[in-house]
């Protein structure tokens, strides 16, 4: 799995604590699972780093496959199998299972169906986060992967090589992706993080852009898979700009430190394109009639411009007929 020439470190026998939590989170990823745990143990490293990973109670063979490494690494793997799904419970992995088994300074993010190409991803992160003490969170560049195809965003030419994330910032261009994260374990509180009804990954970065800077490192270190199996990648549309809506609104409703004026325009981009991709749902979907949603609608007409409220109001009258 390693390669031959890369010294595995027995760190419990050495007593040395892991610098960096590597976290992962798989439901159903057999096809892709191996690549993924390969791609965390060929990090070479001049500190021992942990992998904990968590299954979700999958039907196909993902966890056979966690158990296969878990087996061979014992010293580095930890693994949580669950009998019973936790998502349908609405259990938050991160904050209830494996952020709080953590024993890293560090903590690095990467599902289980995404993996890391450069294996200098995790030394590089951590060399900049410790030689930049104002710097909490950092994150890189990556491929988006459909089917065997790499294919590259446009931040090599767009961003400098590093690029400083703060509320100004954020999601300014969109290039905060988890599977490349790597954050200081001490700027998140997981029972903050719970306290968030639409918590996700961008609740995650607001707590900890509380606490420092973000820096968005400008090199292809990982790949984002996009498969008919993905829980968001694939979803319509609507379901993904109202979730991420849902999400940033609550931030800010939460996170005064958020409260800027590029949230406040994030936000709205989102209100608006969730309401406009309402519009091309089935006109008798049962979602529609959602008491939240028709608040947000609500909202939207509020704050829409003359010319956009004409805009909606005619593509609701044409999605009508």
């Amino acid at each position: 799995m390693r390669d031959e020439n890369t010294i595995i470190l027995n760190w419990k026998e050495r007593g040395q604590k892991p610098f960096v939590s590597i976290l992962c989170d798989a439901y159903n990823h057999e096809k892709f699972i191996r690549e993924t745990l390969e791609s965390f143990l060929k990090q070479r490293t001049q500190f021992p780093f942990e992998i904990i990973i968590h299954d979700d109670a999958s039907t196909d063979n993902t966890q056979a496959i966690i158990k296969e490494f878990a087996e061979e690494y014992p010293q580095i793997i930890k693994c949580i199998l669950q009998k019973e799904n936790q998502y349908s419970k609405k259990v938050n992995f991160w904050s209830d299972i494996t952020f709080p088994m953590a024993q890293g300074k560090y903590i690095a993010l990467c599902e289980g169906d995404d993996y890391w190409i450069d294996e200098l991803k995790l030394q590089k992160q951590v060399d900049f986060l410790e030689n930049n003490q104002d710097y909490v969170i950092a994150w890189t560049d990556f491929y988006n992967k459909k089917e065997d195809e790499l294919v590259s965003n446009d931040f090599k030419n767009t961003l400098p090589e590093v690029y400083t994330i703060d509320f100004d910032t954020l999601f300014n261009p969109y290039c905060t992706y988890t599977l490349t994260c790597v954050f200081r374990k001490d700027v998140v509180d997981p029972l903050d993080y719970k306290k968030f009804k639409y918590g996700k990954d961008n609740t995650l970065y607001s707590l900890a852009l509380c606490n420092g800077k973000g820096a968005f490192m400008n090199f292809q270190a990982a790949a984002y898979r996009w498969h008919p199996g993905g829980v968001y990648s694939l979803q319509k549309p609507f379901f993904q700009r109202y979730s991420s809506y849902l999400n940033i609104k609550e931030i800010v409703e939460n996170i005064p430190e958020s409260r800027t004026k590029n949230i406040q325009k994030v936000m709205f981009s989102l209100l608006k394109a969730s309401v406009f991709e309402a519009l091309k749902l089935d006109k008798n979907e049962e979602f529609k009639k959602d008491e939240q949603f028709k608040r947000i609608v609500s909202d939207f007409l509020d704050k829409a411009s003359l010319s956009l409220k004409l805009k909606y109001w005619w593509r609701y009258i044409k999605s009508q007929i």
